[in-house]
């Protein structure tokens, strides 16, 4: 009597033999946000470019000064964007220098959702006329993201048991492979705010964001 042992290739062969089905599942769990960042800032313009650019320094330091006074720290504001533009004018066909286009844009990070309102109103006392947007965000979303995949593994599953039964098979449960398929986002998540009004104490909607884990999975038919 011989004793042979199938090599890994050998054994596993078989298995490439037999029909599989390979499934996605995806699953987003909604979430309220906890971080907002805005972009605040303010745009200068003159026939000089030196003047345009001082009144642009003067009131960017009063919306710092602003941020400051609301209790932003340092650390939480950045510039984003320092652009210089020169502009022109078209009459008749030709092409008319203008002057001076200077774009100053802070990216300030809030951690309390409460204090957006506020800050962009007292940025706007303070000289700011550009707000390009607002974010929405999470510190930390790992948790969140852990249950969406789990959630997102049960739906494989489901699929997959469908599949295997409506073609006249059962299912292998134990899964042959497993792919987490990274996705690729923008900066601006679900819960942006793109548009803002001025006017005094003016209420910023957060509403929830996404998180979302999506994977592939491929299982054996029996």
């Amino acid at each position: 009597m011989y004793n042979y042992t199938i090599p890994y290739r050998e054994k596993h062969s078989s298995v490439n033999r037999k029909e599989t089905i390979q499934v996605t599942g995806s699953y987003t769990v909604r979430i309220e946000p906890d971080t907002a960042i805005a972009y605040i800032g303010v745009v200068t313009s003159d026939q000089e470019l030196t003047v345009a650019q001082h009144d642009n320094s003067v009131i960017a330091q009063k919306i710092l000064h602003s941020l400051y006074s609301n209790g932003i720290k340092e650390k939480n504001i950045q510039t984003s964007t320092y652009q210089i533009y020169p502009q022109y004018d078209y009459v008749e066909g030709k092409q008319l220098f203008k002057g001076y286009e200077v774009r100053q844009v802070f990216q300030v990070q809030m951690n309390d959702l409460s204090q957006v309102g506020r800050v962009i109103d007292d940025s706007v006392k303070s000289g700011a006329n550009v707000v390009e947007r607002i974010e929405f965000s999470l510190t930390d979303s790992r948790a969140p993201y852990l249950k969406a995949l789990a959630k997102a593994y049960e739906s494989a599953f489901e699929k997959a048991k469908i599949l295997a039964t409506t073609s006249g098979g059962t299912l292998d449960p134990s899964p042959l492979n497993i792919i987490e398929i990274q996705e690729f986002r923008s900066r601006i998540p679900s819960g942006k705010v793109l548009a803002y009004s001025t006017e005094a104490s003016s209420p910023i909607a957060s509403g929830q964001i996404g998180v979302t884990a999506n994977i592939q999975v491929e299982y054996l038919k029996t």
